[in-house]
C-alpha cells in the first residue's frame, strides 16, 4: 500500500510539473521599488513571462529588514506560484542578527537559483571637499563623529559593509536609517547625509553627471561604468571587498521539477548575450547561475562568514 501511495504521489508531482505553470507567478520582492533587486526582479519577470507563458509578476513587501516579505513567502503554499527574490541578507544574515526570526531558511525555503552577484562602491557627498578616499579617511580621523552614512537597515549588507570599512580603516560614522536605496541616495545628492555603501550601478549615472563622488569600487578591476575610479585595493584598502549577490527561493517543499524547471529556464536567460547586455550590464549585475544545490553551499559559506563576523561586532537586532 506504501509503495503504491508513493507511486501516485509521484505521478501526481511529474504531471504537476509538466503543467507548470497554470496561473500567474509572483515573485516577492522584500525591498520598496527602484533599487536593484525590484530592477532584476522585474527583468526577470518580462522574460519569464514569455518563456513560461504565464503572468510573471513582481509585488515589493519591503520592510523590518526583509522579514516582511521573507516571512509572507515562507507562509505560502509550495507550489511554486510565490517565489522570493531578496539579496544575501535575508539568508545569510538574519539568521544571527535575529533571536526570534518568523522564517527558517532550511525549514521554509527551497533554494532556486543563484541569480548574480553586485560589487558595490563608495559615494560621498559633494559636500565634502576631498579628492580621493585618502583624504576622506584623514579628514574622518581629523573630525571624530562629524561624518554621517545611509544605513539601508540595521543588519543590512549596507549597514554591515559600512561596519565592516570603519574597522578598516580605524574610523566613525553617524549611522543615519534609511528605508531604502532611492531615498538614501536623495539625501545624499542634497547633502542631508555624508556618505554610503551602494550598488555600483545604482550610483555611476548620478556620479558621470557630478552629482556625487564615488571614492572606490569593489572588484579586482576597475568598473567599466566608472573607469577613471580607483578599485578599494588601489585606494589602500586592499582587505575590504564589499560586494552583494541575489538569490531566488522557492517555498520549501515545492516539488523537485518545478523548481528544475524555473532553474533551467532562468539559467538560460542568465547565458543568454541580449539578456546580459540589455538588463544586467547596466547595474553591473555579473551572472551567476548553476544548479540549485550551487545557491545551497553558496548560502552555506556566506552564513558562515557572516556569523564570525557578527559574533566579533556583537550586534543583534530585536
Amino acid at each position: 500500500m506504501k509503495k503504491i501511495i508513493g507511486l501516485l504521489l509521484l505521478t501526481a508531482q511529474l504531471c504537476f510539473a509538466q503543467t507548470y505553470p497554470l496561473k500567474a507567478i509572483t515573485v516577492v520582492v522584500p525591498y520598496v521599488p527602484g533599487g536593484v533587486s525590484d530592477g532584476l526582479a522585474r527583468s526577470l519577470a518580462q522574460r519569464l513571462t514569455t518563456s513560461l507563458n504565464q503572468p510573471v509578476l513582481v509585488e515589493n513587501k519591503a520592510g523590518g529588514n526583509t522579514l516582511i516579505g521573507a516571512s509572507f513567502v515562507a507562509k505560502a503554499p509550495a507550489d511554486g506560484y510565490t517565489l522570493l527574490l531578496t539579496a544575501e541578507a535575508t539568508l545569510t544574515m538574519n539568521p544571527m542578527l535575529y533571536n526570534k526570526l518568523p522564517y527558517d531558511v532550511d525549514k521554509n525555503f527551497s533554494p532556486i537559483i543563484a541569480l548574480a552577484s553586485i560589487p558595490q562602491a563608495f559615494v560621498l557627498s559633494n559636500t565634502i571637499n576631498v579628492k580621493d578616499m585618502k583624504e576622506f579617511i584623514a579628514l574622518a580621523k581629523k573630525n571624530k563623529d562629524k561624518f554621517s552614512y545611509a544605513n539601508l537597515g540595521n543588519g543590512s549588507t549596507a549597514h554591515l559593509n559600512f561596519e565592516l570599512f570603519e574597522k578598516e580603516v580605524n574610523i566613525n560614522l553617524t549611522s543615519v536609517p534609511y528605508k531604502g536605496a532611492s531615498a538614501a541616495l536623495n539625501d545624499l545628492m542634497g547633502g542631508h547625509v555624508d556618505a554610503m555603501i551602494v550598488s555600483t550601478g545604482f550610483v555611476a549615472s548620478q556620479a558621470k553627471s557630478g552629482n556625487l563622488k564615488v571614492l572606490a569600487v569593489a572588484g579586482n578591476k576597475r568598473s567599466p561604468l566608472l573607469p577613471e575610479v580607483q578599485t578599494f585595493k588601489e585606494a589602500g584598502i586592499g582587505g575590504f571587498q564589499p560586494s552583494s549577490w541575489f538569490a531566488l527561493m522557492g517555498v520549501a517543499g515545492t516539488p523537485n521539477d518545478v523548481i528544475e524547471k524555473l532553474n533551467t529556464e532562468i539559467n538560460k536567460l542568465l547565458k543568454d548575450p541580449v539578456f546580459k547586455a540589455e538588463q544586467l550590464d547596466k547595474f553591473i549585475l555579473e551572472p551567476i547561475g548553476g544548479s540549485p544545490d550551487n545557491l545551497k553551499n553558496l548560502i552555506k559559506s556566506d552564513s558562515s562568514k557572516w556569523t564570525q563576523i557578527i559574533k566579533d561586532m556583537q550586534l543583534k537586532l530585536d
